[in-house]
């Protein structure tokens, strides 16, 4: 789940990037490699490892030569795409960000509008719950690459140590906290710069998430005093050393037994599983966040990177043909199989986590998606509203919670004007 803070909604871990190669010329003019082929970029090394199994599978069902490059440096990427966008060598089919870095690239008429193929999507296993977050004034702009879920991690045998079970409620899950910290453990590891916004998000979506989505949606002020509830409930538990410091790494302190859960995403199983050696289902295992109203559905924060597909390409029809042989069921096992994610639903998992998860998210009588906080708001002022975050967890008191939350409004307004 790490994010650079330069940019807004960056998807973190494991992002396929396809665009069209650096051909100049139009659709006449155009060499028949590229008509032929699809070069994939992206900035988080896809295409590598245990993943590029699947590109086979992938040039069989569209007939093209797949070829994957990338950049490594977040603001290179950025930028690269952002002015290729409006040339003659406009990438045909890229990974973006959701939020109001896809609007941006919508007002400015660089993108395609795939509104008549998320039929095709849909009927592919993309859960219709992810649509809104891919549109723009009602039009779908993006299809997802992967989807990456949020979720409270947890050391099977510290939990074991002191019979801790999976709290099913939120009281409980304030008693977990509890119980550890009388025994000595750290609870939570809070993680580094970028996370702030993590327990605020996920402590809203337990307590209010109907609050939650007027929040993001700019219809409740950072000041309102239901929002300040939800940062008083998060200093309390600041306050009763629930949290650890700032972490440098928040998997490496937490592999180490030095924290007892964490809040984290789905793309950190590799690393705990293969960096770490830590078994899923038997030595880590991960829950949701329970809701404090009993009636109300347990909150899944959702991360998503949207494939979009740029209109002044001379080689975009290649790119939807790409689409739809990405979410094909073969393609998606394979990517399932080796990275323990997929952009559909109707795929299975080996790893136990995921496929708890994959489960829950097909509950929609006792779960809901959310789109997590990072990629709601202008790149500006989720930034600065991290940095007041962790004044926050410095500080935790309601003055600074006060403080805070008025200036994040305060600036929020600013932009709007």
């Amino acid at each position: 789940m790490k994010i650079s803070k330069i940019l807004s909604g960056a998807m973190l871990f494991s992002v396929l990037l396809i665009t069209v190669g650096c051909a100049k010329g139009s659709d006449s003019t155009a060499s028949k490699d590229q008509k032929d082929s699809i070069e994939i970029l992206n900035d988080k090394n896809q295409g590598t490892g245990k993943a590029k199994t699947f590109v086979p599978i992938l040039e069989k069902e569209t007939g093209l030569s797949v070829k994957f490059i990338n950049t490594p440096d977040l603001s290179s990427y950025q930028t690269n795409i952002q002015q290729s966008l409006q040339g003659n060598d406009a990438p045909a089919l890229f990974t973006w960000w959701t939020g109001s870095m896809l609007k941006d690239l919508v007002k400015n008429d660089l993108v395609e509008d795939l509104s008549d193929q998320w039929a095709d999507y849909e009927a592919a296993g993309v859960s219709d719950q992810i649509k809104d977050a891919l549109s723009v004034d009602g039009k779908v702009y993006g299809a997802p690459l992967n989807m990456i879920y949020n979720g409270v991690y947890y050391n099977k045998e510290i939990f074991n140590k002191y019979g801790i079970e999976e709290p099913q409620t939120f009281d409980e899950f304030l008693n977990v906290c509890k119980v550890l910290k009388e025994n000595g453990e750290t609870p939570i590891g809070i993680g580094n710069t970028w996370q702030s916004f993590c327990w605020p998000q996920a402590l809203m979506g337990s307590l209010d998430p109907d609050l939650y989505e007027e929040w993001i949606a700019g219809k409740v002020p950072f000041t309102d005093e239901r929002v300040k509830t939800v940062f008083y409930q998060w200093i309390d538990m600041i306050q009763k050393g629930y949290f650890s410091d700032v972490q440098q790494d928040q998997i490496k302190e937490f592999s180490g037994n030095k924290t007892a859960m964490f809040y984290h995403a789905t793309n950190s199983l590799t690393s705990l599983n293969e960096d770490y050696g830590l078994e899923s289902g038997k030595d880590i295992d991960m829950f949701i966040l329970p809701a404090k109203n009993s009636a109300d559905k347990k909150a899944i924060f959702y991360e998503v990177a949207p494939l979009l597909v740029g209109k002044n390409s001379s080689n975009k029809e290649n790119a939807k043909k790409v689409l739809k042989g990405y979410f094909t069921q073969e393609v998606q096992q394979e990517y399932a199989d080796k990275t323990g994610m997929a952009a559909v639903t109707n795929v299975s998992f080996n790893d136990p986590i995921s496929k708890k998860l994959i489960d829950e998210v097909n509950d929609t009588d006792n779960y809901s998606l959310h789109l997590r906080y990072y990629e709601q708001f202008n790149p500006e002022l989720v930034n600065f509203s991290i940095d007041e975050y962790w004044k926050i967890f410095s500080d935790p008191t309601k003055d600074q919670v006060d403080k805070s939350l008025e200036a994040i409004q305060n600036k929020w307004e600013s932009l709007n004007k």
